[in-house]
């Protein structure tokens, strides 16, 4: 039990430092409106606390309206601040039963604040892009939009008392609105709830009218979306109909704005089961999640793993991927990798297909030694998420950037997305952009970072806009060598000789040493890089070993047809 000796200091900690102090400054707001004698004076101390809050809500009132979280913040302090405008008209002669409706509208907007609230727990994502009626799957408006106004409006209101009669009309109008406003949101809330039962209830025929032969299974940490966007073009181009199937809320928005097939949302493992229609044969994997187990336990479909890129890297050779029928890998070193890590594959589960997502790069029209100063790729990637595939240079980026620069290159920077979730790494990207900004502004060089680089640019745009590239153990080297031009990579843990024993595609590459911080072969390197080039023969024939030995015209054609043979799917046969 609480007794009254509680200390401030405990109750602050159990309801929150800011909640509890506006409570009380509204709290003496309240107390000044009932014994105050000067209009002034009762009237600032009023006006005090919802401007507090407005500070403390600054982003949800000047920036753009949130959803339903924000809803019911500072709740306690909005309703006394009510008590003390209403305490306020009355004690200096200004109540009246227009004053009486108005307290009335600000209290039902805040007990509409609590359904929408609830509600909108249960407006979640479920599907879009199926036939049929619409999927309602996002709200009309932003619901917070019912916050900021109140909040600007119980400002008004408090001073409404020490201004002329108008406002006090103005505030009606305001509440009338908000009110309104509400209500709608109240209902639109209901609407999307009743279309996701109805949806879920009709889910079966749903499907069966798609008639999906496979299925995108995706699940990942939020910000992923490449993982599957590099995939989805040539999904689309098998020519028989599928769908997404995510395993979280923020998987389907991004999913969302990647493609317009169908995407279906299901939460949990038992929820997979209404998915498995008579005209599905088989799932496609982009990732080595957990959760994929709970799709791959159904044994009748064929379950392949397209994993989202061709590296060296420790995820590569992971044994889980035993759980799928198939893997499809870029070319035969995919296939050595697991053995020279002694993971022990079934070679019958192995299809070369290559690299589709290449097909768009530009092969090497000239060699780098005649070009005077040629523009360079820094591609680095993330820390990863453990310690064995911690493998990125970012943090000795600015070297390599300032020497590069010193060199007359132009440079491209693209780090990977995730590098941006580390306060080291995002500091690392940030310090890299503002060089190559300020040394545009002195020498001219058109550098490409930022949102230009990152996304406006595709990673082949980067390829291609480049002469060479410098990255570390990533799938950007494997997708690089299909250019055939110069390449670095970049060692942070090991000499360059245990460096290419263990990362066989650095034979393809000049590697810089940076496991201490002075990087000592780093002028060594850029010049094999960018001047002599002596493993441009070697280049060309890991290409093949790494991307499969597949003729460049039509070269994405291989998977199309690799995958259509293993779904059943008869090559000239179109499900539209």
């Amino acid at each position: 039990m609480f007794g009254a000796s509680i200390p401030l200091k405990k109750a602050s900690r159990l309801l929150g430092v800011w909640p509890t102090l506006i409570t009380v400054l509204t709290a003496a707001s309240l107390l000044v409106a009932l014994s105050a004698d000067h209009l002034i004076v009762a009237g600032i101390a009023v006006v005090i606390p919802p401007l507090v809050i407005a500070w403390r809500q600054r982003r949800t009132l000047f920036a753009r309206p949130r959803g339903a979280a924000v809803m019911r913040r500072y709740a306690v302090a909005r309703y006394v601040s009510l008590a003390a405008v209403a305490a306020l008209a009355y004690r200096h002669g200004e109540w009246s039963f227009l004053w009486l409706i108005i307290i009335a509208l600000f209290v039902i907007t805040l007990e509409l604040e609590r359904s929408i609230q609830t509600l909108s727990r249960f407006t979640k994502v479920y599907a879009t892009n199926f036939p049929g009626p619409e999927q309602r799957v996002r709200a009309a408006f932003r619901y917070g939009i019912v916050y900021q106004l109140g909040l600007a409006a119980l400002v008004l209101l408090a001073l409404a008392p020490s201004l002329p009669r108008a406002a006090a009309w103005l505030c009606l109008i305001l509440g009338l609105v908000i009110v309104g406003v509400g209500l709608f949101a109240v209902k639109d809330c209901v609407d999307r709830i009743r279309a996701r039962h109805a949806f879920q209830k009709h889910l079966p025929e749903a499907l069966e009218e798609l008639e999906p032969v496979f299925y995108l299974y995706w699940q990942a940490a939020p910000g992923s979306g490449f993982q599957i966007a590099m995939w989805l073009p040539y999904l689309d181009r098998l020519g028989v109909p599928y769908a997404v199937v995510v395993r979280t809320a923020a998987n389907f928005r991004e999913a969302s704005r990647l493609t317009e097939r169908p995407i279906l949302y299901r939460q949990y493992m038992t929820d997979l089961e209404e998915t498995l229609v008579p005209s599905l044969r088989g799932v496609f994997y982009v990732n080595g999640s957990i959760r994929n187990n709970h799709l791959t336990r159904y044994a009748h479909l064929t379950h392949i793993q397209l994993n989202h890129g061709e590296s060296d890297k420790a995820p590569s050779t992971n044994p889980v991927i035993r759980m799928f029928d198939l893997n499809f890998v870029a070319g035969q070193a995919a296939i050595d990798r697991f053995a020279q890590q002694g993971v022990a594959m079934p070679r019958e589960m192995f299809r070369i297909v290559g690299r589709p997502q290449v097909e768009d790069v530009e092969a090497q029209e000239h060699p780098i030694t005649g070009l005077g100063a040629p523009t360079v790729l820094y591609a680095p990637t993330w820390e990863g998420y453990h310690e064995d595939a911690r493998y990125s240079s970012l943090l000795s980026g600015t070297k390599i950037v300032q020497n590069l620069l010193d060199r007359g290159c132009t440079v491209v920077f693209r780090p990977h997305p995730y590098c941006y979730r580390t306060k080291t790494y995002r500091q690392a990207c940030v310090a890299i952009k503002k060089m190559l900004r300020a040394d545009a502004e002195i020498t001219g060089r058109e550098h490409l970072c930022g949102y230009v680089a990152e996304k406006e640019m595709s990673i082949v745009d980067c390829f291609n806009a480049s002469d060479a590239m410098i990255s570390d153990v990533s799938s950007v080297v494997g997708d690089y060598l299909f250019s055939r031009k110069p390449l670095a990579m970049v060692s942070t843990r090991h000499t360059r000789e245990e460096f290419r024993s263990e990362f066989p595609m650095a034979r393809a590459a000049y590697v810089l040493d940076a496991t201490g911080e002075e990087l000592g072969n780093l002028d060594e390197m850029l010049e094999d890089l960018l001047v002599e080039d002596p493993l441009a023969q070697t280049r060309a024939s890991l290409a093949t070993y790494y991307l499969g030995d597949i003729p460049r015209e039509d070269y994405a054609q291989r998977f199309i047809d690799v995958a259509r043979e293993e779904l059943g799917v008869g090559i000239g046969a179109s499900h539209g």
